[in-house]
């Protein structure tokens, strides 16, 4: 007669996350000064990562603490240090610093765009506040204009033609790539202003370049710029300044 074997089922207890528990709470939470982080290709930025809390026995630590973002996409927070902020010890501001690296394959191109902070507050009686996403803040890859070129100088109404190319950084390769399909502003201001005015939005092409041909009226000063979006940032052109002369040129000029 054939045994038969029993099969062993062995329990494993599930993981609970931690909750919050008792007064503890947030006030607010700062990345970079409230600032886009904007990383280039090679780059490496140290920005700081500020945290205030409240409980009526006081904050004794914000530990642990990070920062996560697309992609499974990850970066630690250096020791916080925790500062009350009134007589009554109730309210501190800890604050502490985190390191993005673009050559430290830790970053790749997708996981650009918005971040979360990740901590656990500690008062001094035990109550503690926990969040995945205490506070969000803008991860982006730099952007920037090249071959921004115009005539310096033109006849009235003579056509000129301006041009440029956008590129972005590349965290995987660290270097630079044409942006292509982006739409972007030619943007002028007059020699007796400090004011810009868009005149046109055009899209760049396969190569990431733009140009426009226009007609100069009056002298002044052109340039390209482009807004950014989720992912990247934004990114001005050099000044292109054009000077409209309206004496007629000597013969065999």
């Amino acid at each position: 007669m054939a045994a038969v074997g029993a099969v062993a089922l062995v329990l494993v207890p599930a993981t609970v996350p931690e909750t919050s528990r008792g007064d503890t709470s947030l006030v607010s939470v700062v990345v970079n000064g409230g600032r886009t982080l904007e990383l280039g290709p090679t780059e490496t930025r140290t920005f700081p990562v500020e945290v205030t809390a409240t409980d009526r026995s006081g904050i004794r630590a914000v530990d642990p603490i990070g920062l996560w973002g697309p992609n499974y996409s990850t970066l630690k927070v250096g020791p916080m240090t925790c500062v009350p902020l009134d007589a009554t010890g109730t309210v501190s501001r800890c604050t502490g610093e985190a390191t993005a690296a673009a050559t430290s394959r830790v970053l790749f191109d997708d996981q650009a765009g918005t971040w979360f902070v990740d901590l656990r507050i500690r008062a001094n009686d035990g109550d503690r506040y926990v969040s995945k996403s205490a506070g969000g803040f803008s991860l982006k890859r730099t952007a920037l204009f090249d071959e921004a070129a115009a005539p310096t100088t033109a006849a009235p109404d003579q056509p000129v033609q301006l041009k440029a190319r956008l590129q972005r950084a590349m965290w995987d390769q660290h270097g630079y790539i044409p942006q292509q399909a982006t739409g972007v502003y030619l943007q002028f201001r007059p020699a007796d202003s400090h004011v810009w005015t868009t005149i046109a939005v055009l899209d760049t092409d396969g190569e990431g370049r733009v140009s426009m041909q226009l007609p100069a009226h009056v002298s002044g000063t052109y340039q390209w710029y482009s807004p950014g979006d989720k992912w990247t940032g934004g990114a001005t052109s050099e000044e292109l300044p054009i000077t409209v002369d309206g004496t007629a040129a000597h013969p065999g000029q």
